[in-house]
């Protein structure tokens, strides 16, 4: 395993930490809210990790802008969509040219991750865990005609299991996932299920 702290300049030179496997895959993983105690160091951002790399891909998770030591300062999600996409494109020169890209996230990460996608090229598929229903639009998401997870607890108030299953029921992607596990909006406890998920789907 080479695990690397790295650096990543956005319009703010971000901190991520890039696991290195196999140079034909990677995923980026996006934390929750910034101002709610978000960053990488989450335990659903781990789980998502874990997970990916048991299947041989190049991880990598970072803090937003002005969390952690990331500079800058929160953008209510116009920055944080340019964090992500300079995030991606760093991924992207560690990997081989043609590499499969996944964008990962959960709740305010999964809304970035939804409207990076539209602005970045070859994006493989989505995994998003909690989307954050209650509070967020899903204009960019259903603009995404990839392969895509959904995580959801069923007792979930930011991301309400009725919206989850209502969204996912009228998504027309063809392939598309679903697990929802018996939990609130914070899965402690229920890691290793989304980590199993992954392992079992991707």
């Amino acid at each position: 395993m080479s695990i690397e702290r790295v650096s990543i300049q956005s319009a703010h030179i971000l901190e991520g930490v890039l696991k290195k496997s196999q140079s034909d895959r990677g995923v980026v993983i996006c934390h929750p809210h910034p101002l709610y105690g978000g960053s990488m160091n989450n335990n659903v951002v781990y789980a998502i990790e874990e997970g990916f790399y048991a299947k041989g891909f190049t991880t990598l998770r970072f803090n937003f802008r002005g969390v952690g030591s990331s500079n800058g300062y929160y953008d209510e999600g116009d920055g944080e969509v340019d964090d992500l996409v300079a995030s991606v494109e760093f991924l992207k020169s560690r990997l081989d040219g043609n590499a499969v890209i996944v964008l990962a996230g959960y709740s305010f990460g999964a809304w970035i991750c939804s409207r990076a996608a539209v602005k970045t090229d070859n994006i493989f598929a989505m995994f998003l865990v909690a989307y954050p229903f209650a509070f967020y639009e899903t204009t960019e998401l259903k603009r995404f005609n990839k392969k895509i997870f959904f995580v959801g607890g069923e007792h979930d108030d930011i991301s309400p299991l009725d919206a989850l299953l209502k969204f996912y029921r009228e998504f027309p992607v063809v392939e598309k996932y679903l697990k929802i596990i018996p939990t609130d909006h914070f899965y402690l406890g229920k890691e290793q299920e989304i980590t199993a998920f992954i392992k079992e789907n991707i």
